[in-house]
């Protein structure tokens, strides 16, 4: 009963299936029936429930919920935590400091705090003579270690196995620091002998069975919430955050938000799982904190069915032998690879006070240096009266100025990687509208010159803006998308566990709090842009269909249409054609043709039929091309075509 809980995402494009219902029927026979059997039958009774199964039901039903919440932070969004021992410990430990001084009555120190000689209730014991305040405490110690640790090492981007191992760290830090008797946690003894709570005999079988009816209600409770996210859009996020973190940023979300959101709530499930073990079972001390407790926790949800709503339960008690064998395996799985994450820094580039009319105009800051407070002065009195001309940037940071004609400026960008110079001074600029195809020999420096404009890279020098106002270089990856700006990756990036349609509707851009995704529904607006989008990109009769079943073909057409989903002023599209046939090749081309003028876009291909077919011997379309990190040619495609260097680098003679 406590082993993995199906909450699984629902199927492909599916309404909310039945499949909650068996289990919740379930979990209310067990709530409701057993306490039946235990008062009405006699003992001797064959279907008597004994006291002592009683309390042994209830502890598994706490069990049950630490799989539950760990099945949300590892089956959905696919963080494996071996630390949420720490998270059930605490709430145990919360509930039990109160139990100990409602034991010890008023005025008394505990038991062990009169054997260790001491004289007063330490500080964190403060607020321990309140029963209520106690169980304030079982949801905020836990929530609060849980957002502080969880925000850095998301922050940081820390994942996969360092991110296990980093948990695992820390609930071992923990117990460590709670088995020591100056702490004021009981030292190895932990805290038991509980007498009542709030003046309610723990020992008497009616409290029993009413914390074993408490603790099933809870866990139907947070059963139905969990069913609840899974099935909303803020599920479907969770999901897609766990199959591919980086097409989410690239979609306009920001996955740290997810991530601590349900990493929050599932600690909040575990201290409270703590606190109604503490009640039914009688104590609770370090070893609820070691590393096993909290590899069992994930062995449960593995052997329960990771995610899997064809399984609703699985049993949660194994053999002692097969559980060690278990734990040893896991434990040399986890420790193979153990590195150092790097937190990634979040550089940001002074921009030039201005482009006045032209491309290059006002002074630049180059090298890592900073602007001269004079010449900044000067600039933004020169913007200011050019402004009140109605020339120049708008006054407006935010908002995107195209009135120059141009949609992307780079300057002078420079990017190394361990003395490798993958951009070397590139500079160049996209006009509004302008359909702008990319060449270049592999190395060249195309697709870091994409990092730099969506904010995957940060450069060593030079300049990045969208339009005349917005600095690319002060934005993160999915504030640049919500800026106007979408990129497609040379492997198709799709969230291949959703349906085609479900794709596109978390492109659609809505409001991205937590909250909001929790509670959203498409409106027929929504739909209509999803079916038009669907016909553009050749797939209406796909809609329903697993992304990752697509054809190669159509999962790079599901990726464009999912920025368009996005309508952003400026397209990167990265080897849109690599891998398709000759005939998706061609309506490949159509498409992009059709978008030339509602949208901007930069092409990087290699298929030089394809770039061919774009420019369709228009001599007024660029082509430009990259060699060593720095634009060689730029021109018609008949123009580079002819051009020498470009001949003896890239295309041969």
């Amino acid at each position: 009963m406590s082993a993995a809980i199906a909450i699984n995402p629902l199927p492909a494009a599916a309404k909310p299936s039945g499949r909650a219902w068996p289990v919740l029927l379930a979990f209310l026979i067990v709530t409701l029936v057993v306490p039946l059997l235990n008062r009405l039958l006699p003992e001797g009774h064959w279907l008597h429930v004994s006291d002592y199964l009683v309390t042994l039901l209830g502890k598994m039903q706490c069990y049950a919920l630490c799989a539950l919440a760990l099945d949300l932070v590892w089956g959905f969004t696919g963080i494996l935590s071996l630390g949420h021992g720490l998270f059930f410990a605490l709430g145990g430990y919360c509930m039990g400091m109160a139990l100990m001084v409602e034991a010890s009555g008023p005025g008394n120190l505990p038991a062990f705090m009169v054997f260790l000689d001491w004289k007063s209730l330490p500080w964190h014991w403060a607020l321990s003579g309140s029963l209520l305040a106690q169980l304030v405490l079982v949801l905020v110690v836990p929530g609060l270690l849980a957002w502080v640790f969880g925000y850095f090492a998301f922050r940081s981007r820390i994942k996969g196995v360092y991110f296990s191992i980093i948990t695992q760290a820390l609930t071992f830090a923990a117990m460590l620091l709670f088995f020591r008797n100056e702490t004021g946690f009981g030292g190895n003894n932990g805290f038991t002998d509980f007498k009542t709570v709030a003046g309610i005999p723990l020992a008497d079988p009616r409290t029993r069975l009413g914390l074993f009816v408490l603790t099933g209600c809870v866990l139907i409770g947070f059963y139905l919430l969990a069913r609840w996210i899974v099935a909303s859009k803020l599920g479907r996020l969770l999901q897609a955050v766990r199959d591919a973190e980086n097409r989410v940023m690239f979609t306009g979300y920001d996955p740290l938000r997810y991530k601590l959101a349900v990493w929050v709530l599932s600690a909040l499930m575990c201290g409270v799982a703590g606190a109604l073990y503490v009640l039914q079972v009688g104590i609770i001390n370090p070893s609820e904190m070691s590393t096993a407790a909290s590899i069992e926790m994930a062995v449960w949800v593995a052997v329960g069915g990771r995610g899997d709503a064809d399984r609703p339960h699985r049993r949660r008690l194994l053999r002692q032998r097969q559980q060690e064998h278990l734990h040893r395996r896991l434990a040399r799985g986890l420790v193979v690879r153990f590195g150092r994450a790097v937190h990634r820094g979040d550089a940001v580039h002074a921009a030039g006070p201005g482009r006045l009319g032209g491309f290059h105009q006002g002074q630049v800051c180059n090298e890592g240096q900073a602007m001269n407070p004079e010449l900044l002065e000067q600039g933004a009195e020169r913007l200011q009266s050019a402004a009140n001309k109605g020339q120049g940037r708008v006054l407006d940071p935010g908002a995107l100025d195209l009135r120059h004609g141009r949609v992307l400026y780079l300057e002078d960008i420079s990017v190394s990687f361990d003395g490798f110079k993958a951009l070397n001074n590139l500079s160049l600029d996209i006009a509004v509208g302008e359909l702008r195809c990319i060449i270049g020999p592999n190395g060249a420096g195309k697709t870091t010159m994409m990092d730099v404009i969506t904010g995957k890279t940060r450069p060593d020098a030079g300049n990045a803006f969208f339009g005349n106002t917005i600095n690319l270089l002060r934005h993160s990856e999915s504030e640049i998308v919500r800026l106007g700006l979408g990129r497609k990756f040379q492997k198709p990036t799709v969230f291949e566990r959703l349906s085609v349609l479900e794709n596109l509707e978390l492109a659609l851009q809505t409001d991205p709090g937590v909250w909001a995704c929790l509670r959203f529904k498409p409106t027929p607006a929504h739909r209509e842009r999803m079916d038009a989008v669907l016909k553009q990109i050749h797939l209406s009769s796909e809609a329903q269909r697993q992304a990752g079943l697509l054809s190669h073909g159509q999962k790079q057409w599901l990726e464009i249409g999912m920025l368009l989903m996005l309508d952003p002023k400026l397209l990167l599209l990265d080897e849109p054609v690599a891998g398709m046939t000759d005939h998706e090749t061609e309506r490949t081309a159509e498409l992009l043709l059709s978008l030339q003028g509602k949208h901007s876009l930069m092409v990087v291909e290699h298929d030089m039929k394809f770039i061919d077919a774009l420019t369709c011997d228009d001599a007024r379309k660029k082509v430009t091309v990259l060699h060593e990190g720095r634009v060689l040619a730029e021109g018609s495609l008949a123009q580079v075509q002819a051009d020498p260097q470009v001949l003896e680098v890239y295309l041969g003679r």
